[in-house]
């Protein structure tokens, strides 16, 4: 072969394996590509007084279920919607919360691919289309009074070598999954959301304490009544009915029943039948509900008795404030 022609031969060899290079070769990721890099996640958000509402799903993986928790303000009144409309004690709280997800950045991009959905932890837990009940993140959503969207949010998995507080996240509908520092801790527990201390009452408030030691026959509806004892305090000294002159109540165990009512917090709520306080309250036609919530009554310990009154099936305390409030605890 003569020079020219070897010349040529490796010019176009090396022209060949040049397009080769060209056409396999690994583009540069474009600076398009990191352009929201360290961006707000909502940057139209800037007022946390303006939220009236946060929706948080988890999904269980072991059920297949979302589970809803939900805060709302509405009528004037703040409420908890997925636990039976309680009333919630939530201005504050939501704010503090929605403070803390307009702060949220786009600390890093980790992925563009909806394939990398399931491994991060960023599935929508309200996608239904997708059929792996494993990778389902925490969806978080806040509204304004009019229902608009402030903020939409799926919180995946930790991350790897970094602290707690980093997390996966993704908006919805969007393939992208960001790293994002998380400081604010989105609680879905029913009673950081609420007053959770039952009476409301300061001990020294507290005048006298009834106690009723009753059982009833949960077939006929007959009343046992065992005993009542009634403590009554007179400034510092709390007496009992029915003591002998030589006889003094146990101020450590007087103490630590007030301490005990003192300490009572609400943990769960469940709605009581429909008709039921205008039932207790008429004085004629005897009891109108339905034999179903009769039933549900009776799996939480509560019957009627024959002449229509509601009690307990073990008793029940009566404690007198000094305002003259009633607290009936059966």
């Amino acid at each position: 072969m003569s020079e020219i022609k070897k010349t040529i031969t490796f010019i176009g060899v090396a022209a060949g394996l040049g397009l080769m290079a060209l056409l396999v070769a690994p583009s540069n990721p474009t600076p398009e590509a990191f352009s929201d890099r360290g961006e707000a996640f909502f940057p139209d958000f800037d007022d946390p007084n303006v939220a009236t509402s946060m929706e948080v799903i988890d999904f269980n993986e072991e059920t297949g279920r979302a589970n809803p928790f939900k805060i709302l303000f509405k009528g004037g009144k703040w409420t908890i919607p997925s636990h039976h409309n309680y009333s919630a004690d939530g201005k504050d709280r939501l704010a503090q919360t929605a403070a803390g997800i307009l702060d949220i950045r786009k600390d890093d991009i980790v992925a563009d691919v909806a394939a990398d959905h399931e491994a991060l932890g960023v599935v929508d837990p309200l996608d239904e289309n997708v059929t792996s009940l494993a990778g389902r993140g925490k969806r978080v959503t806040i509204k304004d009074k009019n229902d608009n969207i402030l903020a939409d949010i799926i919180i995946g998995k930790s991350i790897p070598g970094r602290d707690d507080k980093y997390r996966y996240a993704r908006l919805p509908g969007q393939k992208r999954t960001y790293a994002a520092r998380f400081d604010v801790d989105i609680s879905t527990q029913f009673n950081d959301w609420i007053e959770k201390d039952l009476l409301l009452v300061d001990q020294p408030k507290i005048k006298q304490v009834t106690l009723k030691d009753y059982t009833i026959n949960e077939r006929t509806g007959l009343l046992n009544q065992r005993d009542t004892i009634i403590l009554t305090r007179e400034d510092t000294d709390w007496t009992a009915n029915r003591m002998r002159s030589n006889q003094k109540v146990d101020d450590t165990k007087m103490t630590d029943l007030l301490k005990a009512l003192g300490e009572l917090t609400i943990v769960g709520v469940r709605p009581k039948p429909a008709g039921l306080s205008k039932s207790l309250a008429q004085t004629e036609g005897g009891i109108s509900i339905t034999r179903t919530d009769m039933l549900s009554l009776q799996s939480k310990g509560y019957y009627f008795t024959q002449d229509g009154q509601l009690v307990s099936n073990e008793g029940e305390i009566q404690t007198r404030t000094e305002d003259g409030v009633i607290y009936t605890l059966r």
